[in-house]
């Protein structure tokens, strides 16, 4: 019982999300560099470290993926960072299993698929959900703050999800970052 109704409230905010996406569209309306540096949350880590979690960018693409991601960078208590790109892409039918990814095409070594799920199943088709996650360097973040960057995530089934990350997100989390807002 308590499975059916979270796979029912899983599928209505799905499809609540799907209806509000209607294109993946490279000028993201709306997002400012200080909506990102607000909007970006900063937590204590247990081994004295900080986690900056970037606000999710939605889209939809041409093959009617949902596509939701973000920046995420840990911070050890020694200063230290490493930055990933996190990513659920949500999709009808079939499963795509996604395999790989290119960063501004050329492949990534540090691709990993994090979870799968299985949702409800409707008129539509079942749902299913993909959690991917690709590892970025600090200095590829920073070299890209200008004009943002693509990351194509590719599937065994020949899908493709290109996820643009654009300029004044990543300026908007990096000064979430450094502590120092825009002017």
């Amino acid at each position: 019982m308590h499975r059916t109704i979270y796979r029912i409230v899983l599928l209505l905010s799905i499809s609540a999300g799907l209806l509000a996406c209607n294109q993946n569209d490279r000028k993201i309306s709306g997002w400012e560099i200080n909506d990102v540096y607000h909007s970006t949350i900063i937590t204590p880590s247990s081994s004295g470290g900080k986690t900056f979690h970037g606000p999710p960018i939605n889209t939809m693409d041409s093959d009617n993926t949902y596509e939701m991601f973000s920046l995420k960078a840990d911070q050890s208590a020694q200063g230290s960072r490493t930055f990933e790109l996190n990513a659920q892409l949500t999709y009808f039918n079939q499963w795509r299993f996604y395999e790989s990814a290119t960063l501004e095409g050329k492949p990534s070594t540090s691709f990993k698929v994090v979870g799968r799920e299985a949702g409800a199943c409707g008129d539509r088709g079942c749902i299913f959900r993909e959690l991917l996650s690709v590892q970025l360097t600090e200095s590829f973040i920073k070299d890209h703050a200008k004009n943002g960057f693509i990351i194509t995530i590719s599937s065994k089934t020949g899908v493709k999800s290109d996820l643009f990350v654009p300029p004044q997100y990543i300026q908007g989390y990096l000064q979430a970052i450094a502590g120092s807002p825009s002017r």
